[in-house]
């Protein structure tokens, strides 16, 4: 996949930098990276992800308690 800023002549380049940034998070890509270094079993996703809605689901109880 290629990414391409364009900058106009006399543009900063700390301009362009941030718009390359803001375009790599539009698209996900160092999550998908991230998440392709390593293999995981889906036994262990469905794991992580239950892990994962139990502790949201735990801190709204929490906040809803204080509130």
């Amino acid at each position: 996949m290629k990414l391409i800023t364009f900058i106009k002549e006399g543009e900063n380049i700390e301009k362009a930098l941030k718009i390359y940034k803001n375009k790599i998070n539009k698209l996900n890509l160092i999550k998908k990276i991230k998440n392709n270094l390593q293999y995981i079993k889906p036994s262990k996703l469905r794991r992580i992800k239950k892990m994962k809605k139990k502790f949201i689901i735990k801190k709204k109880i929490n906040n809803y308690e204080y509130n």
